[in-house]
This record gives C-alpha cells, sequence and structure tokens, in this order.
C-alpha cells in the first residue's frame, strides 16, 4: 500500500512538471524560455537519467531542428494525449518502469523486458506481398482476457510500453480501446495499415490519450501500392490527415526492399510524412516470407 501511495504521490508530481512544460512550450515567449524548459526536464531526469539532460542542451538550442520537433509536437498535438504518452511512455516505461524491469530481473534471475509486442489476430483486411499473416489465416486471435492478463502481469514487473502488431491489431478495435481504458498508465503503439481508423475511433483515442501509431507505408503511391495494393497510399495519406487533425500521435513502419530502399530514404520521402504530422519513422528489412515471397526484394549488399 506503501509503494502504491508513493508511486501515485510520485506520478503526480511528473504531471505537474508536464503540465508546466507544455503550457511555457505553448506560451508566445517560448523561445526565450527554452532553458527553463531544459531546467524543468531536467528536474524530472536527475534521479533516472542525469547524463541525459546534457545531450538535450546540446541538441536544443534557438533554431535546431529539435527545437523545432518540439515546438510542432507541442502546438499540434492534442494536450492530454501529449501528457499522458509522456507520463506512461517517459516515466511509467523508460524511468520508473525500467528501474522494476532491472529489480526484478535481479529478483527473479530472468530477463524482464521493459517493453512487450504482441499480436491481438492473425487476420487482416490486407493480403501484402511477403508478410508472414496471410499465410496464417484469420483463426489466431489473443482473447481478451489473455490480453488483460499478459498487460497485468507485465505491468507487476515494471513494463508499461506494449507494441501491437499482427495481422492488422484494429480488426479487434473495440478489444484494443478496452485494454487501453483498463490499463491507463500504460502506453500503446499499434502497428497498422490504418484503413480502419475513422472519427468515432480518434474520438476514443483522444479521449483515453495512452494509444499511438505506426502507420505502414513504403514510400510514394507507385511503391507502396505495387506491394501493399491499390488504394494502399491513399488511405494511410487519408489516415495522416485524419490523425493529424485529430491531435492524436502517429509515425511510419516501413520494410524497406530492393525496389524502395532509394525511394524510402530520400530527403522527398521524409518531408512528405514529416509534413503530413509523423513524428517519428520505423524501418525494417525485408524478409522474403508469407505469400507471394520473393527473395528478388532483398535490397543488395550495396544498398
Amino acid at each position: 500500500m506503501q509503494s502504491k501511495i508513493a508511486h501515485a504521490a510520485e506520478r503526480k508530481a511528473f504531471g505537474l512538471v508536464l503540465d508546466q512544460i507544455i503550457k511555457t512550450g505553448s506560451g508566445p515567449d517560448r523561445e526565450q524560455k527554452l532553458d527553463k524548459l531544459l531546467d524543468m526536464a531536467g528536474n524530472l531526469l536527475k534521479d533516472t537519467s542525469p547524463g541525459s539532460i546534457r545531450g538535450l542542451r546540446k541538441g536544443l538550442y534557438p533554431g535546431s531542428k529539435w527545437e523545432q520537433f518540439l515546438w510542432k509536437v507541442i502546438d499540434e498535438t492534442d494536450p492530454h494525449v501529449l501528457k499522458t504518452t509522456v507520463l506512461n511512455g517517459a516515466y511509467e516505461a523508460a524511468f520508473r518502469g525500467l528501474r522494476n524491469t532491472t529489480a526484478n530481473a535481479e529478483k527473479y534471475q530472468c530477463n524482464v523486458p521493459w517493453i512487450i509486442l504482441f499480436d491481438p489476430t492473425s487476420a487482416c483486411n490486407r493480403h501484402c506481398v511477403g508478410c508472414w499473416a496471410a499465410d496464417y489465416g484469420n483463426s489466431l486471435n489473443l482473447t481478451y482476457e489473455e490480453m488483460d492478463r499478459l498487460v497485468t502481469e507485465g505491468s507487476d514487473l515494471g513494463c508499461h510500453l506494449y507494441m501491437l502488431t499482427g495481422g492488422e491489431p484494429l480488426v479487434r478495435k473495440k478489444d484494443v480501446l478496452r485494454l487501453a481504458e483498463a490499463h491507463g498508465d500504460c502506453l500503446f503503439n499499434i502497428f497498422t495499415n490504418a484503413t480502419l481508423i475513422d472519427q468515432e475511433f480518434c474520438d476514443e483515442v483522444r479521449r483515453l490519450g495512452n494509444i499511438v501509431f505506426s502507420i505502414s507505408l513504403e514510400g510514394d503511391e507507385a511503391s507502396n501500392d505495387g506491394r501493399r495494393g491499390d488504394g494502399s497510399y491513399e488511405d494511410a495519406m487519408a489516415a495522416f490527415d485524419l490523425l493529424h487533425k485529430n491531435g492524436l500521435l502517429f509515425g511510419t513502419s516501413t520494410a524497406y526492399t530492393r525496389d524502395n530502399v532509394d525511394i524510402v530514404s530520400s530527403d522527398e520521402y521524409l518531408d512528405t510524412i514529416i509534413e503530413k504530422g509523423a513524428r517519428w519513422a520505423w524501418y525494417f528489412h525485408y524478409m522474403p516470407v508469407g505469400e507471394g515471397a520473393n527473395a528478388d526484394l532483398m535490397p543488395t549488399v550495396e544498398q
């Protein structure tokens, strides 16, 4: 009981500082208050990662790319979503969670991860070339109770960051929302083709605040749709616009192949996703498995 009270008090204190950072970062004179923001961040990090503030000060200076990134995130993200994402992703998962997973690894003499990836389902409404899920059909599913148990036990060990892949996780949209609501101190990163994202779903995600998205995209329209199917590029662009309009946080998830590696590493591609509001970009090496697997799509050594 005492540890729960201490945890609640620490989380509340962290949240109050975040409120100050968001408020200060939203003000008209924020450029002049950048040092104050860094001091606030330093107070949050001093017990867990005291050396990281040096990196923040080195990268965050007037006119730097990281300063521009910070202002954009603050300006364009729903305040509740931003605060909850940082509380759960930074405080619960990276700071407090890392301490707990390290302690439990020592206690139980085994590896305890601070991040867990799982597939709610093998079902998907797409059939992309080279995707393993296409070979598994749509019958492999975790029940809601199994997912809830997984996250509950993970949280008890200190893990508060979960990546949901598939299949298409949003085939289980209602259960994903239910899971996020039941575990309000966790952050859920959904890897999705984005075709099932609509306004009603965005309203719920904005209310909860602890779901972010990594959306499948593989270059321009020709290179993307050549592997993911006609219309996939337009679907992704529409999802970007909808998520951005709602102040939600998202990035991209890209499998680089022999055919698209030059496109997805180009300035033009990166400028496009930045303009659309993406905040990060995952890159995964193409594996020749699943439906229509093609070893010729593997990047060359030079690429």
